[in-house]
Parts: structure tokens; sequence; C-alpha cells
């Protein structure tokens, strides 16, 4: 049947020399024609394969952002908001129409320097990732703390175009690392600085003085009578009269004093710049009749306590914190061999067969 159509084809094609004549170069452009159609359908289903990949990544890598658990936000160059993600709508309490359109700064707490952001966007506007911490305002007036790495986003002609911010909330972390600072600086019982942290106040008042050739005092105080009420109520009443102590402590000094717990019953104040030695023994004598006022216990019981007080006076009785809180101690101890509930200074011993330090009735 073919046979026959072709046939039937070529007696009519040879009734028209021409058409005869050129049927092989129409046949020549009909293959070329063909070749040519073939590699551009074969290019055209090559490109939308790419292009159809491409929309698949598109989509994941949009569902990624959308879903993921950092908070991710894309401002324009002046740091408006492009873009934000789920995690930034549950973090902040802004929703979606609420953040496109504001700047960054309306998460902006206020407890971080101008310079902290100004050197921010230095390193942005170069071109290079920031990375750091961020205290940040929810819609509510809540404060959160953010880990953050911001990276702008750069054109083919080498310009920055927007910014992308990934965002972790470290909240709890930030909140169990001030909790482990804190047991480890101060006294879990009274909240005062432990003995490491208050040398460590006393070892910068020693210099500011040094500096400024001024005077700075050192109090340690030990609580007359506290192991009688200790052994007599128990450790409850104890843990009252400490805590007691030093709340009265705390307001009797000044905003630039420090007060701090050695340890067991005893208490120390690092006095910041006083004027002359007088100014001490005022403090003293004011302490002294403070922790003798009446303290009601956990029972009900009312009980009083008193204290022996060292004076160290730098730089009259020592140049160094170690050795101030030493000739304290020492003039502590004088008070208590001599009858307990009292105060007196530390001074030099000048003699030469016996350089040291000795404690001196005032």
């Amino acid at each position: 049947m073919v046979v026959n159509d072709l046939y039937f084809l070529h007696k009519i094609l040879s009734s028209y020399p021409i058409v005869t004549l050129l049927g092989p170069f129409f046949l020549l452009v009909s293959i070329v024609l063909a070749v040519y159609y073939l590699r551009i359908a074969r290019q055209l289903r090559f490109q939308i394969g790419i292009q159809e990949q491409a929309d698949v990544n598109l989509r994941k890598l949009s569902s990624a952002v959308e879903n993921s658990p950092s908070s991710i936000v894309i401002t324009d160059r002046t740091g408006v908001i492009e873009y934000v993600n789920s995690a930034f709508v549950h973090m902040t309490g802004y929703n979606v129409e609420e953040a496109i359109g504001q700047n960054t700064r309306i998460m902006k707490s206020g407890d971080q320097p101008e310079d902290f952001y100004k050197s921010m966007w230095e390193l942005l506007q170069s071109g290079k990732v920031w990375r750091g911490d961020f205290h940040n305002k929810r819609k509510d007036g809540s404060l959160f703390w953010e880990a953050a790495s911001i990276s702008p986003i750069i054109n083919l002609r080498g310009n920055i175009t927007h910014f992308v911010a990934v965002k972790e909330n470290i909240t709890e972390k930030k909140l169990m690392m001030e909790q482990l600072v804190n047991l480890a600086s101060f006294d879990v019982l009274t909240g005062l600085p432990n003995r490491r942290t208050f040398l460590e106040h006393l070892t910068r008042n020693v210099e500011l003085a040094r500096r400024n050739k001024q005077l700075c005092a050192l109090m340690y105080i030990d609580l007359d009578g506290f192991k009688r009420i200790n052994d007599l109520y128990g450790h409850e009443a104890g843990d009252e009269i400490l805590k007691t102590a030093a709340s009265r402590l705390l307001n009797s000094v000044r905003l630039s004093d420090t007060v701090g717990r050695l340890g067991g019953d005893e208490f120390a104040v690092a006095l910041g710049t006083i004027s002359n030695l007088d100014d001490a023994g005022l403090v003293a004598q004011k302490i002294l009749e403070v922790l003798c006022l009446p303290i009601t216990l956990p029972n009900g019981t009312t009980e009083q306590i008193g204290a022996s007080i060292g004076i160290g006076i730098f730089p009259d009785n020592a140049e160094s914190a170690d050795k101030l809180l030493a000739v304290a101690d020492a003039a502590m101890y004088e008070v208590k061999r001599n009858g307990k509930a009292g105060w007196r200074f530390a001074v030099r011993y000048n003699s030469e067969e016996n350089s040291g330090w000795i404690p001196s009735v005032l």
C-alpha cells in the first residue's frame, strides 16, 4: 500500500519537471529543519527540566526557611524588614504584616549602647558577616536574648542589596550562665559577694586609692553570739541571723562601698575612698549599733548579737588587698581578746627588730 502511494506521488511530481528538479533541495531543507527542531526541542526539554528542578529546590528552600526553628529576617540595605519566617513571629510576637516594612529597630531593648550597633553596621556595610548577641524586646515589652549571624547579600555588580539574619533564642542559656556566675561569685544565703569576689572589689579599691593618692578602708567583722544562737535554736535560726546581719550591713554603708561574706559568721566591708580615719570609725560605730538591734527568729524568739570589728587602712596599714585583709583580721581578733563588742584600727609596727603588722587599740 505504501509502495503504491509513493509510486502515485512520483507519477504526479514527474508531470512537473521543476518540482522534480527542486525536490532534493526541499528534502535537504526539510532534513535540516527537522534536525534543528529536534535540537531545539531537546534544549527546551533540558531547560524545562532545569526550571522544574529549580522550582523544586526553591520550594524546598522556602519550606526550610519558613519552618526553620531559627528566626530568619531579610531586610533591605537600610534595615527595613522585607521577610520574616514563622519562628520570628513566635519569638517576637509581631505577625508578618506588622513586621514587614518596619525597621529592625522596633526590637531594640535600649540595654545595648549605640556603639554596639554602630560597629555592627560598619562591619556589615563593608560586606562582612557579623556575629553577636542581641538583647531584644518583644511586642509585649518582655526582653529576650538572641545569638545572631547577619550576612550581606551582594549582587553581580558587587553591591549590597539586602541582609539576611539567622537568630537563635538563647535567653535560657544566658540565664543559666548568669546563675553559674552568681554561684561562683556570690554567697547563696545572703546574696553578698563571696570571699573571692570581695577580694577583687577590694583590690580595685586599693588600686584606685593608689592612683589618686587617697585612703581606703577595710573592716573585718565577726559576729558575737552567733554560735550560741545557732547551737541553741538550730541552723534555720542561724541562717536568719546571717541574712539579717547582711541586710543591716548593706543599709549601713554607701552604694560605692562593698559588703561581702567571707565565710561562716565573718563579714567584711570595703569602704571606697575616705577623707580621714574618723570616716571609717564612724561607719564602724554605726555598724555596731545596727547589728545589736533585736532580731526575731523563725520560731518567734527575739535575740541579740554583737560584733567585733578590725579596721585596716590603705596605705597606712598595708599596700595590698591581701595584707589589708590580714591586718584587719588581726585587729578584729584583738577586739575579741579584749571583751568583744567593739572596733579598733590596725597600725604598722615599725620596730627594726620585729617588722610586720600588729593591731593597736583606738
